[in-house]
């Protein structure tokens, strides 16, 4: 079973690190409403900027705590102790009034999924008791290990993957879900994946994968063996063999270097469609970006973050080349490119560019980046010039947007 939308999708990555670091319930505004209400009553906005698909949090009850020098967080889902949908983020009939109001505006919700590991040292309590056949205990199982190995879930349990199976279909057929972001992908098998998705009995429209591997030598890593050493190989295989779709890390590379000819190198400009269509290309998340700030947690995690002054490129790259761009929630509503996104996101869909269209590479004589992106039908469709000294395709197309000194974009007339 496959689970990749329609190659026009625009994915929205709708929330962030900071969300629930405030102690006890609420958000990071201190509002009276869940995230999902917020959410609900902003979807209007959501559509706005021209989104298909929103991604949100684990919706799993999650009662982990940390603190350490000064600082203090948990609860944002992913070390969720049992699937009670009464979440950090809000409850059960919240995210079925926000995945219904999302619908009517022709939207679809998928949600975060985390299905290999735990933290034992910041759960208060577990649905599985520990130790016990429910757990991996360090050994291997159907996949790598999350950090030491300790707190991994024994996924070859077949009351594990029932589990499972069961709460996944209770959010796709009570709540209207529409598909997943599967968190830590090389923790457990690609088999494991095809079999979630081929067992519920709704069908997905969307999942994507988050495979992210800082070194090709791991021997714990079981896609090394199976794809390969390289790293765009790996990415595309997993999506291939999963039925689903995987995040673009080789482009993401190039967006934290601030390398604007290295984003050729791209998984999401690859020269086999089938390739492009496989891709979701983003420019920050939860784990590798900032988030608005809070006295608790500070910026947030900010492992891996694209340079706020090269945001701006980052986004008329993915918004105007192949692959499914997603766009980050901070970067829209808090940090100002939401009107850039809005612009950009109208052009793509009015031109017709999708996931799989090809592309024309100018040169890397003109410095920067410089290309054609054709529609689905294979006709010239946009002009995109980053950092580039391009002054344009010339007759029969006229300037759509631009960034002085950054970007520009040109559609046909």
């Amino acid at each position: 079973m496959a689970a990749r939308g329609d190659g026009k999708d625009i994915i929205l990555q709708a929330f962030h690190w900071n969300l629930v670091k405030t102690r006890g319930g609420g958000t990071l505004s201190d509002s009276p409403l869940s995230w999902y209400d917020i959410l609900r009553e902003m979807a209007p906005e959501i559509a706005a900027i021209g989104a298909t698909v929103v991604w949100l949090p684990p919706p799993w009850r999650d009662d982990s705590v940390w603190e350490r020098d000064g600082k203090h967080g948990g609860g944002e889902g992913y070390f969720w102790h049992d699937f009670d949908l009464d979440s950090r983020y809000g409850g059960k009939n919240e995210l079925r009034e926000l995945v219904q109001a999302l619908g009517g505006l022709g939207i679809k919700a998928i949600s975060d999924l985390v299905s290999n590991h735990r933290d034992g040292s910041r759960m208060k309590r577990d649905v599985w008791a520990y130790p016990g056949p429910c757990w991996s205990v360090g050994r291997s199982d159907t996949g790598g290990a999350f950090m030491d190995g300790r707190y991994d879930l024994a996924l070859d349990n077949p009351l594990v993957q029932q589990c499972f199976l069961s709460a996944m279909s209770e959010l796709l057929d009570d709540c209207g879900i529409a598909g997943w972001r599967w968190d830590f992908v090389w923790g457990y098998a690609v088999e494991d994946v095809r079999h979630w998705l081929g067992d519920t009995k709704a069908k997905e429209y969307l999942s994507v994968g988050e495979y992210w591997q800082s070194s090709p030598d791991r021997t714990d890593d079981p896609l090394v063996a199976r794809y390969g050493r390289d790293e765009g190989d790996r990415i595309l295989g997993w999506a291939r063999d999963s039925g689903g779709l995987a995040f673009d890390i080789v482009l993401k590379r190039q967006m934290v270097a601030a390398d604007t000819a290295g984003l050729r190198r791209g998984l999401n400009l690859r020269p086999d469609p089938a390739d492009r269509s496989l891709v979701v290309t983003f420019v920050d998340n939860h784990d590798m970006g900032a988030s608005p700030w809070c006295a608790a947690n500070g910026w947030g995690q900010q492992v891996w973050p694209t340079p706020p002054t090269y945001k701006s490129r980052a986004y008329a790259f993915i918004l105007c080349t192949p692959g499914t761009p997603c766009l980050y929630w901070p970067d829209i509503f808090d940090w100002g490119f939401r009107d850039q996104v809005a612009t950009l996101s109208a052009l793509r869909k009015e031109a017709g560019v999708v996931a799989s269209s090809s592309w024309a590479d100018l040169g890397e004589e003109l410095g920067g980046f410089a290309a054609i992106v054709r529609d689905e039908g294979g006709r010239d469709a946009l002009a995109l010039a980053i950092d580039s000294t391009w002054s344009g395709p010339g007759r029969g197309w006229s300037l759509a947007a631009e960034a002085r000194g950054e970007w520009r974009v040109w559609k046909r007339d």
